[in-house]
């Protein structure tokens, strides 16, 4: 039977608790047993004393048997000689004596071979030889020496509570631990899920420039034809190339992006300099657009974080108006405010603009709403916006699609200063 997680997890606290009371009630024990025999002995050694010094058996209990013996073990007085026949044999090696031989003092529970039942034994030294005490080990003396039944029970109820405590958070946390196990595999199911749909895609838009390629050379190697149809699919050869170029370099960056925050190095970047080189990089396609660019940025706004992604931000953002809005537009870049943390910008342009339908959604990899300026014939690798935001996220920002009130598209995010 396969046990849950907060069963185990109440296993493990039992088996631990259990342990550690088990060890605390068995020192307990251990030290209360060595402490009563410790005061058993004192009793019995007062007793040898007023043997010693006075003499007074009668002040002593009646069960209690008394030997005297020499400094060779031969017994010289037992009160409980009347009960045996013959001479006592000596009694050096016995357990007790050969104990107080060596340290002064010495006890032992054993049967007696006199009486033939079970005694408490005690001696000790004395100048002349042996003074040994003992008292019958029956049920009293046994319990003289046994521990304190009020700890163990009180250790009982303790543990029996602590138990239903341990329970209850076992429980709690295993109930805790269940869900956020749930959640971290329905987190790797979706990322698998999405690793999957995203390589399909991926799988999909490379066949796209790759069968137009081979398509096209095979053609140009196989077949004669005249130098301006020749020249026509070259063109066409080279432009799926790009578009091929273009889609690889684009999934390697949202790999980095998605997969490793260590593989960018942060730094101050100024944002008026991005915008610049991006405006020199499409200045071909702006002036052949007739776009009119308007910067709307103060000096000297810088932001924290990584070059390389600011500038695909700004990039993938000003190669989506060049090649979709249309012709005649006005592309803007502009600061709308700052905080103590963030600056919050937007690329607006003054195109045809995207479908209601299609603002939530434009951030999606590959994705191609039905507005037919925005298609797979025009170029590009279907993932500049998906890169965007993965970057602006990425830099702890936030990003969203508007219609730009003027008409057109409005992209606005915010970026840690």
């Amino acid at each position: 039977m396969k046990i849950n997680y907060r069963h185990r997890l109440f296993l493990y606290f039992f088996a631990v608790f259990t342990i550690f009371t088990v060890m605390v009630v068995a020192y307990q024990q251990m030290r209360e047993r060595e402490y009563k025999k410790e005061k058993l002995m004192e009793n019995l050694d007062v007793y040898s004393q007023l043997i010693e010094k006075h003499g007074r058996k009668e002040l002593l209990p009646s069960l209690l048997r008394i030997t005297i013996m020499d400094k060779g073990g031969r017994v010289l007085y037992d009160n409980d000689a009347d009960t045996t026949k013959g001479v006592l044999p000596n009694h050096f090696d016995r357990p007790e004596i050969a104990q107080a031989s060596a340290t002064g003092k010495g006890w032992s529970i054993r049967r007696s071979a006199t009486l033939d039942k079970p005694l408490l034994y005690y001696a000790r030294t004395t100048p002349d030889g042996y003074i040994r005490v003992a008292l019958p080990y029956d049920y009293e003396a046994k319990e003289m020496l046994q521990p304190d039944k009020t700890f163990l029970a009180y250790v009982l109820v303790l543990f029996v509570i602590s138990l239903v405590l341990l329970w209850f958070v076992a429980r709690r946390f295993g109930y805790d631990m269940e869900r956020l196990k749930a959640g971290i595999i329905a987190q790797q199911t979706a990322k698998a899920a999405l690793k999957s749909e995203m390589t399909s895609a991926i799988s999909h838009e490379l066949r796209t420039p790759v069968s137009a390629i081979r398509g096209y050379t095979e053609t140009l190697l196989d077949t004669d034809m005249p130098d301006e149809k020749r020249t026509l699919f070259i063109e066409r050869t080279h432009a799926s190339a790009v578009r091929l170029s273009e889609l690889l370099r684009d999934i390697s960056l949202l790999t980095k992006i998605e997969e490793s925050d260590e593989a960018f190095n942060k730094e101050d970047i100024d944002i008026k300099g991005i915008i610049a080189k991006v405006q020199e990089e499409f200045d071909k396609q702006i002036t052949s657009n007739s776009i009119k660019v308007s910067v709307n940025i103060p000096d000297g706004v810088k932001v924290s974080g990584n070059y390389t992604l600011i500038y695909s931000i700004f990039r993938n953002l000003t190669e989506n108006a060049v090649k979709y809005a249309g012709k005649w537009i006005t592309l803007q870049y502009n600061l709308v405010r700052g905080d103590d943390k963030f600056y919050y910008f937007e690329v607006c342009d003054s195109g045809q603009g995207v479908k209601a339908k299609d603002l939530d959604r434009i951030f999606e990899r590959f994705y191609r709403g039905e507005n037919s300026g925005r298609s797979r014939e025009d170029g590009g690798s279907g993932l500049g916006l998906a890169i965007v935001r993965h970057a602006v996220l990425r830099h702890g920002g936030e990003i969203s699609a508007s219609d730009n009130p003027g008409g057109g598209l409005r992209i606005s995010f915010s970026l840690q200063r």
